[in-house]
């Protein structure tokens, strides 16, 4: 993460709250790079904005997210005036929007932990998938990003 940050990649964050993050459990945990797997599944390697966000989904009913969790992609739709991620009882819901935004980096709050669909077998993050993360044109300058950082450490 800190490495994508670094050199100018654009990334948006989906970071669930302290009570999302107490309810997993040492099974969801236990297999062998899950807990990376469900970090990779809640980032997008675009910038989206609350508003982005929500304006995508009124205007095409669902949108299909790529996250660096390949081969998933995080799927949104409007629900109750909000973005909702997921489906059924793995979904979550946008609350706290736009925590931290610059331009590169957008860190959005959701209300659950978001875990790929059950029919699809996890992969690890793949080479291609950093190759085919945008590029800021300009990165920011004097943009503080230990907020960032701090975020990215707790949901880890």
């Amino acid at each position: 993460m800190g490495r994508l940050v670094s050199e100018g990649y654009v990334l948006t964050v989906l970071a669930p709250n302290d009570k999302a993050m107490a309810k997993l459990t040492a099974d969801q945990l236990s297999e062998p790079g899950a807990p990376e797997q469900i970090v990779y599944y809640h980032l997008i390697p675009e910038y989206q904005t609350e508003e982005s966000m929500y304006n995508a989904v009124r205007r095409f009913g669902k949108v299909r997210y790529d996250t660096l969790g390949l081969p998933h992609k995080v799927v949104a739709r409007e629900a109750d005036g909000s973005v909702k991620f997921g489906q059924g009882q793995g979904s979550a819901y946008l609350f706290d929007s736009d925590i931290y935004t610059d331009g590169r980096i957008s860190v959005q709050g959701i209300d659950a932990v978001l875990f790929p669909p059950q029919e699809e077998t996890p992969a690890a993050v793949a080479p291609a998938a950093v190759r085919n993360i945008v590029k800021a044109a300009k990165p920011r300058r004097g943009q503080s990003l230990s907020s960032l950082l701090f975020i990215i450490v707790v949901i880890t």
